[in-house]
């Protein structure tokens, strides 16, 4: 993690929620949730899907190729003092294969994808924390 990311200030938040995205990304591209689940609670309804989606997707050897995440514009809601600060995302992933444990294609292809995410985050012993997360409809 950028010891930006690390500061409790508007830099610090915009620096930990693209550290954010890149967890997930390495996720969705290696299976490995550690560094994203670290920083995310994973008890919202949101985390807990994604998290069940991406445990299936590498399960009895199955494994996903693509799906890579950038994060080209962050608008932070900066509110000095708020228990829980809120931004704004644009989140743009590429496909997502899925292949099954012999390297035969899985299930349909997710296309790619750009949209606007709302995200919350806290900011608790010395620590940001995604407590929320969502797309922004309408």
């Amino acid at each position: 993690m950028p010891e930006l990311a690390k500061e409790n200030s508007k830099a610090g938040l915009e620096a930990f929620i693209g550290y954010w995205y890149a967890t997930f990304s390495y996720a969705t591209e290696s299976g490995d949730l550690g560094p994203w689940t670290a920083t995310t609670d994973t008890s919202n309804s949101v985390a807990a899907a994604y998290r069940t989606a991406l445990e299936r997707n590498y399960t009895q050897g199955r494994w996903m190729a693509g799906g890579h995440i950038s994060t080209p514009a962050i608008e932070v809601n900066w509110t000095p003092g708020a228990a829980v600060q809120e931004a704004r995302v644009q989140v743009i992933q590429s496909e997502i294969q899925y292949f099954n444990s012999d390297g035969t294609a899985g299930k349909d292809a997710t296309p790619a994808s750009n949209i606007a995410e709302a995200v919350f985050i806290k900011f608790t012993d010395g620590s940001w924390r995604v407590t929320d997360n969502g797309m922004i409809v309408g």
